[in-house]
């Protein structure tokens, strides 16, 4: 039975984003509801079953402005049921179309602004904080971001679990001989451990050791990408370091092939506030592909590893604690081993379709709702 159409709205995110497009959008249009999908693309297109409507590019926020009229055009032309809003330049947007339409409005929080300081994020806590007075219901990436929401606030958990795609149960890992590859998957940043990774590859490469470092995903600040790509260069670091993606956007496609040839995954973030009380959907993938995680000795980040018992952590920052753990993997299959069946023995409760039902019964209750 054909149910309402949904539309999912964004400025901000690529049309493929995996919490967008590959686990909500699909995940609805699998369960019957007719779903649309406002992004900036290229072109109008069906994919999945799911309707992509094409913003035109802008890059940067301030472009990003001058598309909210189109956006709003576009969205209500839609006649959309439910109108679900991922950033919070849109919240505006999201309200015109309450007042407009009658339709139910879903505001999603893919991360914390109330604690990161700068003028972008305070405008967008504002904004938020805001939305959570009238938003028909709140959708949380993560369950430390309730505590940002007045306790009034209609709101559900919808964790970023994998979704396969490929082969359906995880994997155990054996190393590559002689061979050792670091996946450090997902947006490139300073305060995401880029120095760091770099640090570990220039370690590698001193002692010789036949060690690979994937960088798999875009790095959007301009002066990062420069910097890194100087020091590779200075220090002859190409032959160790892989950039895959790097200054455009890798869908997910193109990512899988390189979790699935990855030894190790990699998370060497800084002590950002937002990092620290939140589990990196990464975590996720690498244990869905066996890969033990050496991540940043955050709290939450800690239990997680030691609860699984598939990895280890070091300090933020510490390049040279994070190469002696590898050094240790790596000249010790059995150890490697173990910490690779227990990623993967770890991964089936970590996988989409248990966040797929709570979307799908969230989204049914709040149609049942009376208007």
């Amino acid at each position: 039975m054909t149910r309402p159409r949904v539309a999912h709205l964004t400025t901000v995110h690529h049309p493929s984003d995996p919490r967008i497009f590959w686990k909500q959008a699909v995940s609805l249009r699998r369960a019957g509801f007719e779903v649309s999908l406002v992004a900036r693309h290229t072109r109008r297109e069906t994919v999945e079953g799911v309707e992509i409507v094409p913003l035109p590019p802008a890059k940067g926020r301030y472009r990003r402005v001058f598309l909210q009229p189109r956006a709003y055009r576009l969205a209500r032309s839609l006649r959309a049921a439910v109108y679900h809003v991922h950033d919070p330049e849109l919240i505006p947007l999201a309200y015109a179309l309450k007042r407009a339409t009658g339709a139910r409005v879903v505001y999603d929080v893919h991360e914390n602004n109330f604690v990161q300081r700068s003028l972008e994020r305070s405008l967008a806590a504002r904004l938020e904080r805001w939305c959570f007075g009238w938003a028909d219901h709140v959708v949380l990436a993560e369950e430390s971001y309730e505590t940002v929401l007045p306790a009034r606030t209609p709101r559900t958990v919808i964790l970023n679990y994998f979704r396969p795609f490929g082969q359906p149960l995880p994997r155990r890992h054996t190393p590559s001989r002689p061979a050792f590859r670091l996946l450090a998957a997902g947006v490139q940043a300073a305060d995401r451990g880029l120095d760091a990774l770099l640090d570990l590859a220039a370690m590698a490469r001193a002692q010789g050791l036949p060690w690979r470092l994937t960088l798999a995903g875009v790095c959007f600040v301009a002066r990062h990408r420069r910097a890194a790509a100087r020091r590779i260069a200075r220090e002859g670091l190409g032959e160790v370091v892989e950039r895959v993606g790097w200054d455009a956007y890798v869908p997910w496609p193109a990512l899988e092939p390189h979790y699935a040839e990855a030894d190790v995954g990699l998370a060497l973030f800084d002590a950002n506030p937002n990092y620290v009380a939140s589990v990196p959907t990464k975590f996720y993938e690498y244990l869905f592909y066996g890969l033990p995680i050496l991540c940043s000795d955050f709290p939450l980040w800690r239990r997680f590893v030691e609860r699984h018992g598939c990895g280890a952590v070091v300090p933020p920052g510490d390049a040279a604690g994070a190469f002696q753990v590898l050094r240790h993997w790596y000249a010790d299959p059995a150890r490697y081993a173990h910490l690779s069946e227990a990623a993967a023995g770890a991964a089936s409760g970590y996988l989409w379709p248990v966040m797929e039902r709570r979307l799908v019964d969230l989204y049914e209750k709040l149609l049942a709702r009376p208007g």
